[in-house]
């Protein structure tokens, strides 16, 4: 967001996200059908970004400099892994959804716009940022959090839902961390 990367790195980036919300919309279309009404109302299908996120990485390889999407990374995987391994209890599923969701409608389109700006990229590089949908993204966040706090967890599945929330950060964290060093092998080998 500060400027300081290139296209190419946020087309990198991009081919992680797709991988991890390509596996948190599969857990969560499995979560819709077998949860019960409060979990199943809090997956809303309107936060779905996978095929958003394809048709940037679509539009995005190309002006990016790339002929294809870079490989998963070993902390995309385990990531994705781990979402999967999760898709049966609601209370952890849930709190991927949560920090993934809530994270784009909060920041996402800040950071659509810096990016944009920064990396001369256009709306059909930054379609993950639109939550067309969602009219209001604040009464939507309000409006979220209504069936989050109405799970009716258990003190121990509150308790599971805060260690998986700090867990995706940590997950999403080795991401980035692996995403800078893949860059900077791309930017060593391209000197």
């Amino acid at each position: 967001m500060g400027g300081r990367r290139s296209r190419t790195d946020y087309a990198l980036l991009l081919s992680q996200y797709e991988r991890i919300y390509h596996q948190l919309e599969d857990s969560v279309a499995l979560a819709r059908v077998t949860s019960p009404a409060p979990v199943a109302d809090l997956f809303d299908p309107a936060l779905e970004r996978a095929p958003f996120i394809r048709r940037d990485l679509a539009n995005l390889l190309p002006v990016a400099g790339l002929d294809e999407a870079p490989v998963e990374l070993p902390a995309t995987r385990a990531y994705v892994l781990r979402i999967a391994e999760v898709e049966h209890d609601h209370a952890r599923l849930a709190a991927h959804h949560y920090l993934r969701y809530l994270g784009d409608l909060s920041g996402g389109q800040a950071i659509g716009r810096m990016v944009s700006r920064h990396y001369g990229l256009t709306e059909e590089h930054l379609s993950m940022y639109r939550f067309a949908e969602i009219e209001k993204p604040k009464v939507y966040k309000d409006g979220y959090r209504l069936p989050l706090d109405s799970l009716g967890l258990t003190t121990e599945q509150e308790e599971a839902f805060i260690g998986e929330a700090r867990l995706g950060f940590q997950h999403n964290k080795a991401v980035f961390h692996q995403l800078d060093g893949l860059s900077r092998q791309r930017a060593g080998a391209a000197v």
